[in-house]
């Protein structure tokens, strides 16, 4: 007989589940397979935990997590994740007509699998709220193939030519990063020196008969004047199968090479020079939620500055930023998940150095929701106090240029570079939202501080040109805590209470954001 074993409390099968589901969020980037392994396992125990205590944020965790896997994976896995994720919807809706929509769509993507006969079944069960005809067929064209999407539009390229005019030799390419997931990817080319570049395309990428995309295109971003001390080839797997470097004359060519057609944006960063090409499958999404309605908000990326050997700023005792902003992040991702169900990725768990471009790309390949990165402010005027919030856009306000600078580890004049291009990179409803969500930050760190430390300065929400924020797909703000520089500030950080209040100013401003206010 078998001896019967007490099953774990909710609280720790939840607290695996979200473990699993960050892991899976990072392999994601570099390992697909491994990333939804993960995901399937973090939604069986979120779907065991619903069935067991039927808490509705488990099954709402687990179809988020089901969804993971079927976008990471294809044929039967990803029609497996279909069947799943179907049937625990149909548990939770109130709307069995909804249901039925679910498994009628998901049954025509997975027609051809074995998956097909228990979706049937599920429609069966949910027969008597089938909908009217007209609205099947409405669902027959939605569930039939995409048309192939029409070539990159060239707006969509940020063909710089800063004045390189001045190089004396050619400038070196120096390195090449790529950071890919299954339907996103970011290559980072540094180089010595400014130059100009070109963005083109070659080869033809038409769909087949059941809307898959034929391997083959290429983008190509050409480096004017510029030397390579050898061919490279980069795998990367994903939306990008690999990237290639090759010199042509007094050229250098960087070939990506796409697993399907693909949205582009190409810019570039000072300081060090860098070409930053940022792929996806689908442009980003255009947010029109509309003032005083919730928000979907299901992932947010928390970003603590610094790291590794860069400490960042460094308080009047050897206070260092980078310890700081890690431990605020820890403190506020655990609540984020627990209390509100919100799926936390931090873009460094640990004290190592993460590059300013990878923060962002880990953000959008997480489909992260929101993106707020964490830091200590630093002044040389000592008597400087208070929180401000920032934002990415054009400024002229001295103080917020300087602030920008020390993040960006560039010069004044680089961050008023980066201030030219945001124009041209379409901000529009994110950069919206960014300021909401930047003002909101604000309030919550007001309220939060109340009290103890009702002295402590609100410097508002400022504008300027962080390479950290450049080229996230969702609203980002980047919030400094205090002024690590002032000495009763930074005494106040090296508190653990401090710390905690600053925590929940996060925390009750994604809150806020969530809930529409």
């Amino acid at each position: 007989m078998r001896e019967a074993r007490e099953l774990p409390p909710r609280t720790e099968v939840v607290a695996l589940a979200d473990e699993l589901a960050v892991a899976a969020s990072r392999a994601l980037v570099g390992d697909t397979g491994r990333g939804a392994e993960l995901d399937e396992l973090a939604a069986r125990l979120r779907t065991r935990a619903y069935r067991l205590d039927r808490v509705e944020a488990d099954a709402a965790e687990a179809i988020e997590r089901w969804r993971s896997v079927e976008r990471a994976t294809t044929g039967e896995a990803s029609c497996a994740a279909s069947v799943a994720r179907v049937r625990l919807a149909a548990e939770v809706s109130r709307d069995a007509t909804h249901a039925w929509r679910d498994a009628y769509l998901a049954e025509k993507r997975c027609a051809d699998t074995a998956a097909k006969t228990e979706l049937d079944r599920v429609m069966r069960e949910l027969d008597p709220w089938r909908p009217a005809s007209t609205v099947v067929r409405l669902l027959d064209a939605e569930a039939a193939p995409p048309a192939p999407p029409a070539p990159p539009d060239p707006a969509d390229d940020v063909d710089v030519a800063p004045d390189a005019s001045a190089a004396t030799s050619a400038v070196r390419v120096v390195g090449i990063e790529p950071y890919g997931s299954a339907d996103r990817a970011r290559i980072v080319v540094t180089l010595s020196g400014a130059t100009t570049f070109e963005v083109g395309r070659e080869g033809a990428n038409p769909l087949d008969a059941k809307g898959r995309a034929a391997k083959g295109a290429r983008l190509i971003v050409t480096l004017d004047r510029t030397s390579l001390a050898q061919a490279r080839v980069l795998p990367v797997g994903g939306l990008v199968e690999r990237v290639r470097a090759e010199a042509r004359g007094r050229s250098t060519r960087i070939v990506i090479e796409l697993a399907s057609t693909a949205w582009r944006r190409v810019f570039y960063l000072p300081e060090p020079f860098r070409v930053v090409v940022d792929v996806a499958s689908h442009p980003p999404a255009q947010l029109t939620v509309p003032a005083g309605h919730a928000r979907p908000l299901r992932r947010v990326a928390l970003d603590p500055g610094h790291g590794g050997n860069d400490p960042g700023a460094i308080g009047p005792t050897g206070l260092r930023e980078k310890d700081v902003t890690l431990d605020i992040a820890h403190r506020a991702a655990p609540v984020l998940a627990h209390e509100l169900g919100i799926l936390t990725l931090l873009t460094r768990d640990d004290d190592r150095y993460v590059a300013l471009d990878e923060r962002t790309a880990r953000a959008n390949a997480f489909h992260a929701d929101l993106f707020v990165s964490i830091h200590c402010n630093a002044s040389e005027n000592a008597a400087a106090r208070g929180v401000m919030t920032f934002v990415l856009d054009t400024s002229r306000d001295e103080i917020a240029s300087r602030v920008a600078a020390r993040e960006n580890a560039a010069s004044l004049a680089a961050g008023a570079q980066v201030t030219s291009l945001l124009p041209r990179l379409r901000l529009g409803e994110v950069g919206a939202l960014s300021s909401h969500l930047a003002e909101l930050l604000q309030r919550t760190s007001t309220a939060s501080l109340a009290g103890r430390y009702a002295d402590t300065p609100d410097q508002g929400v400022k504008t300027a040109g962080f390479f950290v924020l450049v080229g996230a797909e969702m609203p980002s703000v980047l919030y400094e805590t205090s002024f690590i520089s002032h000495p009763g500030e930074e005494a106040r950080l090296a508190t653990a209470e401090y710390r905690q209040k600053l925590a929940d100013a996060v925390v009750n401003a994604i809150r806020a954001y969530r809930e529409g206010r």
